[in-house]
């Protein structure tokens, strides 16, 4: 029987950092038996920084807010995330078994359940598990940095797959064809797909700010709602990006 532990990290950046793109700091908080045991400690953390912000405020309320924060910030959290990891594995990368992430107070952001030994293949989301939508301004949040990016395509759907598995199906019948063999459509199965999807696959093609090719594929579990408040400024600028890319997709 496999045997796995739920790790439990906690990402922050200095309340300094501005959009676009700010620097990130992950913090591990401990390695537990099982992921309800990892959510409770996490409840936990929320609750402290939550009762650590509301002090804060109070200081400030009572002119004892420091100098020194003024000119430096101090740090805020921005989500945590539980990878599930099985053990007695070499890899740091390969162990990873399930992701979830939390936005800062401890709500459901979203999770990948397949394992990065691609054992597991993806098959598409239904509509209702696709968060985002092209044109949406989104941050993703990785233990290196936040970025403000918007949503050029989302993650693949169930039907997008059953897309595939009908030109993976059109393919037998035409290598049964080519060989003489008499085609079994009924016996078709994932063993015969020449490519899985697997956990990588769920993710979104993001565009970013910057010149040239400014495009990439998060995770879905890395991509969140802003965290903060985005200006005009920016969401034109990301607007104006999405525009583009549909205009080059047109031509």
């Amino acid at each position: 029987m496999m045997k796995t532990i739920f790790e439990l990290t906690k990402i922050t950046t200095n309340s300094k950092a501005r959009y676009p793109i700010r620097k990130t700091k992950a913090d591990e908080l401990g390695l537990f038996t099982t992921l309800e045991k990892a959510q409770k400690q996490m409840y936990r953390e929320v609750k402290e920084n939550q009762e650590y912000e509301q002090e804060r405020l109070k200081e400030i309320a009572e002119g004892l807010y420091l100098e020194d924060e003024k000119c430096f910030g101090h740090n805020i959290v921005l989500a945590y995330s539980i990878t599930e990891r099985q053990l007695d594995l070499g890899s740091h990368w390969y162990d990873i078994q399930s992701v979830r992430t939390y936005t800062a107070d401890g709500k459901p952001n979203d999770e990948n359940l397949l394992d990065h030994q691609c054992k597991g293949h993806y098959k598409g989301r239904t509509p209702d598990q696709i968060r985002f939508q092209p044109g949406d301004i989104v941050e993703v949040i990785d233990d290196r940095q936040a970025e403000l990016c918007v949503v050029e395509h989302a993650q693949p759907s169930k039907e997008e797959y059953a897309e595939y598995w009908q030109r993976c199906l059109e393919e037998y019948r035409k290598m049964c064809k080519e060989k003489g063999l008499e085609c079994k459509e009924e016996e078709f199965t994932d063993k015969q797909v020449p490519f899985h999807w697997d956990y990588s696959d769920d993710c979104y093609v993001m565009l970013s700010l910057g010149e040239g090719d400014t495009h990439f594929h998060p995770e879905s579990t890395e991509v969140f709602r802003p965290t903060k408040s985005v200006p005009k400024s920016l969401r034109v600028k990301l607007k104006a990006k999405f525009e583009e890319v549909l205009r080059e997709c047109e031509e």
